[in-house]
């Protein structure tokens, strides 16, 4: 759902074990005994130490400026408990390239070590900026906030899925700009609302209301603007509300025909604003109205999942395998159903219906 909206429907939340616990007084020991008193060191050992660190200083002050301006090197590090140097590398090929040039450098073998680690990366959030941009990042436009669905590839160019009420109209193409994080982090236009079909009447749709089978509007991307198709933001956890991201979900599937999805099939969402949530499928092919207003979505399905204001665009997505996931649609609002939270979405066939063929995928 998007910060300026809230959706809502009318479809109709320890036995301990106790084990018996003793507590003795200490007591004095009856017969007291002066501790030992620890010798001190010899006043030749305690230089030789202090020489040893000295030494082992002078090595690091040198190797590490050279380590660490190698490739595929984390860090460099004294220590001084161990009183050797650390080195911390993401590979052999890069563990064999620090042991070259501590050679060179005349740093002896025993007095460093070389580990293999992960590399440390910046922390990043859902609502920072991203060149080039992914599925599940915060996209601002007019004065709201909403999330960007996925990259696609369509016959009319290099494009990103959001909603249609993520739009300055919804419904109909009138050329929304969209930023991102926010035109007031970085105000170049990231891309510009391409297509967003008219809502229709009458036929199947209610009377007094307006209608479709997708809250989804298609938005091109300026030349200048990078973009990766096919990767969509992971965050640190699940149904936790984070929005730290950590890598990424890749698609290596779409799902262009399922339109009913089977009762407690396990879903997925990236939002701005709660995360990533996951839950089951609670109803299929529901035909929605939209609070407080005349828009009535038709065959939309709902997940039982957390969900939250600037959360509409979202991906939904279910994990195949690993990182590995397919997708299968796009959020556009929620509510409680049974005092359950759900959130609500457009399935991918019926996006792809109202858009055109997309290609999402890696």
């Amino acid at each position: 759902m998007g910060s300026h909206m809230v959706f809502e429907n009318n479809a109709s939340r320890l036995l301990i074990a106790a084990s018996a616990l003793t507590l003795f007084a200490c007591a004095d020991s009856p017969n007291p005994v002066e501790p030992m008193a620890t010798p001190a060191p010899p006043a030749d050992a305690s230089l030789a130490r202090s020489a040893a660190q000295d030494r082992v200083g002078a090595h690091f002050k040198k190797a590490s400026p050279a380590v660490m301006a190698l490739e595929g090197t984390v860090f460099a590090d004294h220590d001084e408990k161990s009183n050797k140097l650390v080195f911390g590398v993401e590979n052999d090929r890069a563990a064999a390239g620090v042991k070259r040039a501590l050679a060179a450098l005349g740093v002896p073998s025993a007095d460093y070590s070389v580990t293999i680690t992960e590399p440390i990366e910046q922390l990043v959030t859902l609502r920072d900026r991203f060149r080039p941009t992914q599925g599940g990042i915060q996209i601002h436009f007019g004065g709201f906030l909403c999330t960007m669905g996925f990259n696609v590839d369509h016959s009319a160019g290099r494009s990103f899925i959001t909603n249609s009420h993520c739009t300055n109209t919804q419904g109909g193409t009138e050329g929304t700009t969209y930023a991102q994080p926010t035109r007031f982090v970085d105000p170049t236009v990231i891309a510009t609302e391409a297509d967003d079909p008219e809502y229709f009447k009458g036929g199947i749709c209610p009377r007094g209301k307006i209608c479709r089978f997708s809250d989804a509007s298609r938005a091109a991307y300026a030349p200048t603007v990078a973009s990766t198709r096919g990767e969509i933001a992971k965050t640190t956890g699940v149904n936790d509300n984070s929005i730290t991201v950590d890598r990424s979900f890749t698609i290596d599937s779409q799902d262009n025909t399922t339109t009913h999805f089977e009762s407690g099939t396990i879903l997925n969402k990236v939002g701005r604003t709660s995360g990533w949530s996951q839950g089951g499928v609670t109803m299929t092919c529901v035909n929605t109205n939209v609070f407080r207003s005349r828009v009535h979505q038709l065959c939309q399905t709902f997940v039982a999942a957390n969900v939250a204001g600037g959360d509409s665009g979202s991906p939904v997505f279910r994990i195949t395998h690993g990182n590995k996931v397919e997708l299968v649609g796009i959020l556009w609002g929620g509510g409680s159903v049974g005092g359950v939270v759900n959130f609500v979405m457009s399935p991918l066939s019926q996006v792809v219906q109202e858009l055109g063929a997309v290609t999402a995928t890696n």
